[in-house]
């Protein structure tokens, strides 16, 4: 499983450092930003703390799951190899609602010094964060702050464009499968860009989406995967976090591309790209402010410039050519001399969603997009 934000608001793009700001009394404060932390290399090993930090993590999957779930483990390993003085727990395989709350309420009575829920939790959090004021809670996706409540996000879009550079530059792709869980604004986002990385190679290319409805169904994702290469899609995506996609693209000998996450042995003939999230550099970032006496709440959105996104190695089938390509917009994103949203955009039923001379400002990124782009077919399901 993986997560699902039920509201979309919009998420203030700050460096990749803190989390959310602010009570329902103190809403309209800014919240605060503070330098980002480096990305691109692990840093030295951070001095401990007088006091060991505690540290809880909340999974909604497993932490194996070749997705979601494992990428933030990834991010909880990250934390441990380079902070010492910490300890840290997880618990697997909960629910929004009243297993969100009563982890949240356990772990705050046991004095945990932060708890990091790795999905969409908000509303639950908000409802125990009062009771335990001196612990630090950090969820996925959220919005609306608190004095101990900060929020973050990783920019899914950023990595789609690039991962849709490689499947465009496959020789003979004509119709790209992209297997979804939920339509929400996030992965609708991903696919948008996807298809304008796409289409930037080869312009009469088009993606065929299939949702699911659930962010861990093996059966569901085979199932829509099959069906996707019997209706002829030469290349198979995902957003999703069963290996069901990949092992259908392996059996059907077509490349694919994975989700959050270096896939590249879920599919290893199969095998194109990937990008990635990096959740650890975040976390090792809060962990040291609240060990420092630094911490504030903050919104955080971060991408390829913050380091938050990344990319898995290429397979054998992605050409030098391809790779430079990928690499040389990468650059310029983090640069800001390239804005792969600039319009004019025309959605899949020809109205322009985006004119000509405008953008999709990163502030305004998480309200996007409740539209397809044009080249993809498939619908936004209603509801």
């Amino acid at each position: 499983m993986r997560r699902f934000r039920l509201g979309v608001v919009v998420l203030i793009a700050l460096a990749l450092v803190a989390a959310a700001c602010g009570d329902d009394e103190a809403e309209e404060a800014a919240p605060a930003t503070t330098a980002a932390p480096a990305t691109t290399a692990a840093p030295a090993t951070t001095e401990a703390p007088a006091e060991p930090l505690r540290i809880a993590f909340m999974y909604d999957g497993e932490i194996d799951d070749g997705g979601w779930n494992e990428a933030h483990e990834n991010g909880r390993q990250y934390l441990i190899a380079n902070m010492d003085g910490i300890e840290t727990t997880f618990v697997e395989n909960l629910s929004p609602g009243s297993e969100f709350q009563a982890a949240f309420e356990d772990f705050g009575s046991q004095g945990y010094d932060m708890v990091v829920c790795t999905t969409w939790c908000q509303d639950d959090v908000l409802v125990v964060a009062p009771n335990y004021p001196d612990t630090v809670y950090l969820s996925w996706g959220g919005y609306q702050t608190a004095p101990n409540v900060g929020h973050f996000d990783g920019a899914t879009e950023d990595g789609r464009y690039l991962d849709g550079l490689v499947a465009g530059s496959q020789p003979g792709v004509e119709l790209i499968g992209y297997v979804g869980g939920f339509a929400i604004e996030e992965v609708v986002r991903g696919v948008n860009a996807f298809m304008i990385g796409a289409r930037e190679i080869n312009p009469d290319i088009e993606t065929q989406v299939v949702w699911v409805n659930s962010w861990y169904d093996p059966a569901a994702e085979q199932q829509a995967a099959q069906a996707l290469v019997d209706a002829g899609a030469d290349l198979l995506a995902a957003e999703v976090n069963a290996p069901a996609v990949a092992s259908v693209a392996e059996g059907a000998g077509i490349g694919y591309i994975h989700y959050g996450i270096d896939g590249s042995g879920l599919a290893p003939n199969s095998w194109l790209s990937g990008f990635t999230f990096n959740w650890g550099p975040y976390y090792l970032s809060q962990a040291q402010a609240l060990a420092d006496g630094t911490w504030e709440p903050a919104l955080t959105y971060g991408g390829l410039r913050d380091g938050v996104v990344g990319m898995s190695p290429f397979g054998d089938a992605v050409t030098a050519e391809t790779i430079a390509l990928v690499e040389q917009r990468r650059q310029e994103i983090v640069d800001g001399t390239f804005d792969y949203f600039a319009g004019p955009i025309t959605d899949n039923q020809g109205n322009v969603v985006v004119a000509e001379g405008a953008t999709i400002a990163w502030e305004e990124r998480t309200l996007c997009c409740q539209w397809l782009i044009e080249g993809v077919i498939g619908e936004i399901p209603a509801g």
